[in-house]
């Protein structure tokens, strides 16, 4: 994702590439000669040569790698999930709210123009009845430091949670971490959303439907389409095509400039993080249960 990020802020006339860091200082070195920008070896070296970052690390060093940036008022994009644990989310908000600093977050599904155009439509929280989705995709070969609902699953409940803002009250899930995990929750209004994450599917899959008391939705990710059915007719949403990641960026650097929130805070990352966390509870007590 990091190289994703330098390609695309280099790409963006409101901002100027003027620095990437990695612990792999080669890598980085090599990076900045193509961007023409210093590489450096650490996210220290960044402070007096930034006036934002974009944190793209694996998750698990999140935390420590945003947190001297934003002790010293540095805003911060940081790459989805948040933090893999409470205590380093919280640290990362403590730190942004001691210096007034924004903190973004990756969710960049929330950014792809079929999710926008289907939370667009005007659908009320009350409204929703049933969510269903499924995220799959072939096994890939590369290495994915984190579990598949906090690196695929983690999207959908984004999207879910922005469109459901009732509490979620009970989960059940099962699955092998790993590789998938199907899950079923339940809002305070008796709502259900079935979510289902496999990285190691047959096919590749990335869709939403939504039922509402009046319409269903159908939202395909990939082909960025929104199918909207009332009794027998049917609809396609109009959807306004551009990249998800430069729109992303730009929301999170116009923040930084107008001092408004971005699209998906810290406290949005959260609230999605900690279904994430009850979900992989519920995985953990399904597979203990069947053991015993």
């Amino acid at each position: 994702m990091g190289m994703h990020h330098v390609r695309a802020v280099a790409d963006l006339a409101m901002a100027k590439l003027t620095a990437v860091a990695d612990v792999r200082h080669i890598h980085a070195e090599e990076i900045g000669k193509q961007f023409g920008c210093p590489g450096f070896a650490n996210a220290e070296s960044l402070l007096g040569a930034v006036d934002a970052a974009i944190i793209a690390t694996p998750p698990d060093v999140h935390a420590v790698t945003a947190i001297p940036l934003l002790n010293v008022g540095i805003p911060c994009l940081i790459e989805k999930p948040l933090a893999l644990n409470e205590a380093d989310a919280q640290a990362i908000m403590a730190a942004a709210a001691k210096t007034n600093a924004v903190v973004a977050v990756g969710h960049v599904e929330r950014f792809n123009p079929a999710a926008e155009a289907l939370l667009a439509d005007g659908i009320q929280s009350a409204d929703v009845t049933s969510i269903d989705v499924r995220r799959f995709s072939p096994a890939s070969g590369r290495q994915v430091p984190v579990d598949v609902v906090s690196d695929m699953m983690i999207h959908d409940l984004d999207v879910m949670l922005a469109l459901k803002t009732d509490e979620v009250v009970a989960v059940d899930a099962a699955g092998a971490p790993d590789d998938y995990v199907n899950a079923t929750l339940r809002f305070t209004d008796g709502t259900v959303a079935r979510v289902a994450a496999n990285r190691k599917a047959d096919n590749r899959v990335r869709e939403l439907k939504l039922t509402t008391k009046a319409h269903t939705y159908v939202l395909d990710f990939m082909n960025r389409t929104v199918m909207k059915t009332h009794g027998n007719a049917t609809q396609t949403l109009a959807v306004t095509p551009h990249d998800a990641l430069r729109a992303e960026i730009a929301d999170f650097l116009s923040a930084v400039t107008t001092k408004q929130p971005p699209r998906v805070t810290a406290a949005h990352a959260l609230k999605s993080m900690r279904v994430a966390w009850r979900i992989l509870d519920a995985v953990a007590k399904t597979a203990k249960a069947k053991r015993a």
